[in-house]
């Protein structure tokens, strides 16, 4: 069965301007990743990886680490295909998850397993010395050119939990934290959505929220407290989790919690005077039009 996004359906709404349905459909793939697809096509990772032209008078191989298994590096990997380099890859994640679904995960729809590649399969290759450490960078001696590391399977492996990774060329590849713009109470009372495990615990709680709505000492006030939905960032990672916990909740949930069905409410807050404001007019419109069918609450400005 094909799985439409909020964008794929948004795209079908202009068939009479191609270049916008265009548009629509890469944000569909890399909006959750944060424009991670966008930048990739900018940044021309083949053309970063050709960069590290070997020299002709040197036999010995030179020394890659890359640090992280999200886009950047993975897409950097995907082009280095010159032997005369030995690669290490360094990420206390052993998986590149495909994070423009992470939305679709949060509600069901599609399930996590499908959304993630093992990094050592990803970038298998004949022809380049490449290996793979699951650890986490503690801190980079650059006037040295090492990177300090620790494990992240065991605490303690013989005393040895701690390493060090020499390198010619360091690529860092990381990824961004969410800007909470140094708002109070974020950290300790909000969902992040920027791993697969992010995801699982939002769907997690978005369970626990109907079950706690369903027990038959509240009141219908503290129902609509614990059913009230609240999506901050009018972007396309927000506008559509937003969208998916809608169809959730009005296609899935109300048939096995029927009485508190009146009582959800999804609120979606932007700090701008429209959703998507990064995109054409006609698709901030639209979205802004169905989410007023939906009856979910738009608070911009």
């Amino acid at each position: 069965m094909r799985i439409y996004t909020f964008f794929e359906k948004a795209s079908r709404a202009f068939p009479d301007h191609p270049s916008l349905s265009k548009l629509l459909v890469v944000v569909a793939v890399s909006g959750g990743a944060g424009g991670g697809l966008l930048a990739y096509s900018d940044a021309k990772p083949s053309e970063a990886a050709n960069l590290l032209a070997p020299s002709e008078t040197e036999n010995k191989k030179k020394k890659v680490v890359v640090l992280g298994t999200g886009w950047a590096a993975t897409s950097f990997l995907k082009n280095l295909k010159d032997p005369s380099y030995e690669v290490q890859v360094i990420s206390p994640r052993n998986y590149f998850a495909f994070t423009p679904l992470l939305p679709s995960v949060t509600v069901g729809t599609v399930e996590a397993r499908s959304i993630v590649e093992p990094i050592r399969k990803l970038v298998r290759k004949k022809n380049v010395d490449l290996r793979f450490w699951e650890a986490e960078c503690i801190s980079i001696d650059p006037a040295n050119k090492k990177v300090n590391c620790r494990s992240t399977q065991n605490a303690d492996l013989n005393g040895r939990a701690e390493f060090s990774v020499d390198y010619d060329y360091l690529v860092i590849a990381v990824g961004a934290r969410s800007n909470t713009f140094n708002t109070p109470g974020v950290e300790e009372n909000a969902h992040f959505l920027k791993e697969v495990e992010d995801a699982q615990n939002i769907r997690r709680s978005i369970i626990d929220c109907f079950e706690k709505a369903a027990l038959p000492t509240l009141s219908d006030e503290e129902r609509k407290k614990i059913l009230h939905f609240v999506v901050v960032g009018g972007g396309p990672t927000g506008v559509e989790f937003a969208a998916e916990l809608h169809d959730f909740v009005t296609e899935d949930l109300v048939k096995l919690y029927p009485k508190v069905k009146e009582l959800v409410k999804i609120t979606l807050l932007e700090a701008t005077d429209h959703i998507l404001n990064m995109f054409d007019k006609r698709i901030t419109e639209f979205a802004e039009e169905k989410f007023h069918r939906d009856g979910i609450d738009l608070k911009t400005g």
